[in-house]
Order: C-alpha cells, then sequence, then structure tokens
C-alpha cells in the first residue's frame, strides 16, 4: 500500500509540475490544480501543506529530471562534449514537442519570483546554482580528458553553456524555427570548443 501512496504522491508531482512548468506558479489557480490532478484543495493542502509546498516538490522533480537526462546522456558517450551535445538536443529537439513550455522551469521561476516569494525565490535559485555545479563538475571532466583548454575555468565554460542553451531555448521558442536547432546546437558547441 505504501509503494501505491508513493506512486500515486510522484504521479500528482509530475502531472502539477507540467501544468506550473506551462502556465507558472502564479497563473496556475487552485482549480486548475484540482482539474489536473483530481484531488480536492483539501487533500492538496492536508498532503503538500500547500500550494507552494506542492510547487516546491514539482520544481524539484524538474531539476532531477532534467539532471537525470543529462547523466544518461553523458553516461551514453566516452567524449563530454558529445554527451552535452546529446543532452541539449534531446531537450531543444526530441522533447521540445511535447514539453509544456520551450522554456526551462528553472529560468521560469528565477524570473516569476520576487521578494515577495522569498522560498520559492530561494529554492529556484538554489536548485539552479546546484545544476551549475554539476555542469562545472562536467567541464571539469572535460578538461581533464583534453576536451577543452585550461586557460579558462570550468565554471566560466558551465556559465557558456547555460547562457547559450538557454537562449537557444528561448530563441527555438519562436515559430518556424524548429528546422533550426540542429545547426544552432552545431554552432553553440563549436563556439564551446573555441573558448
Amino acid at each position: 500500500m505504501a509503494n501505491k501512496i508513493k506512486f500515486e504522491r510522484d504521479e500528482v508531482i509530475r502531472t502539477a509540475g507540467q501544468l506550473f512548468w506551462q502556465k507558472g506558479f502564479n497563473a496556475t489557480s487552485t482549480r486548475d490544480l484540482q482539474n489536473a490532478i483530481n484531488m480536492r484543495p483539501g487533500s492538496i493542502y492536508a498532503a503538500f501543506g500547500s500550494k507552494e509546498g506542492l510547487y516546491s516538490e514539482a520544481i524539484k522533480d524538474y531539476a532531477q529530471l532534467m539532471q537525470g537526462q543529462l547523466i544518461t546522456a553523458l553516461n551514453e558517450h566516452e567524449s563530454v562534449l558529445n554527451g552535452l551535445a546529446a543532452f541539449v538536443k534531446k531537450v531543444l529537439i526530441e522533447d521540445a514537442q511535447c514539453a509544456p513550455s520551450k522554456l526551462c522551469m528553472l529560468v521560469k521561476a528565477n524570473y516569476e519570483f520576487t521578494e515577495d516569494e522569498p522560498t520559492l525565490k530561494l529554492l529556484s535559485t538554489d536548485l539552479a546554482n546546484k545544476f551549475e555545479a554539476f555542469l562545472t563538475a562536467q567541464f571539469e571532466k572535460a578538461q581533464q580528458y583534453k576536451e577543452l583548454d585550461t586557460k579558462i575555468a570550468a565554471v566560466e565554460y558551465a556559465r557558456y553553456f547555460q547562457i547559450q542553451f538557454t537562449g537557444l531555448r528561448s530563441y527555438l521558442n519562436r515559430p518556424n524555427t524548429h528546422a533550426l536547432a540542429g545547426p544552432l546546437i552545431e554552432q553553440m558547441f563549436s563556439s564551446i570548443k573555441q573558448l
């Protein structure tokens, strides 16, 4: 029975996360959540404490999902850069058509939350920082494997990667840009190698 409840909780978090990712935290009403996850407001509050509590679980789930996809791509390639490129292609080309938003949920969260919502602002910033630290570790490996020059710190590569990746996600949110994704990703990694 405990596994069934855990599975249902995970499913609720993932479904709510898709809605939050699409609409944002503030634009998602309790009724929207109720309809999406088939739970009454009282049940949502009993299980998660508040809408904020459910959102917190959902954005953590999103961050774990993204890192899991990145780890999978890295494990499938001997080259760190090829693994990173495979991850970017999966997110921007393969998954883009079925994602609730083409924009990163963490980026959207960092734009949406202000000092009026300090808990969610802090959480989204912390998750983004952890992802950057994970990326930095991957770029350190790329430098150790002689895929990249060591004259630039690994964290600088990680920041550049994030800027390029986020920029591409935003650009490809425009109509009629899907065919440009492949060449733009190649250009992104070519520029990373030339830093």
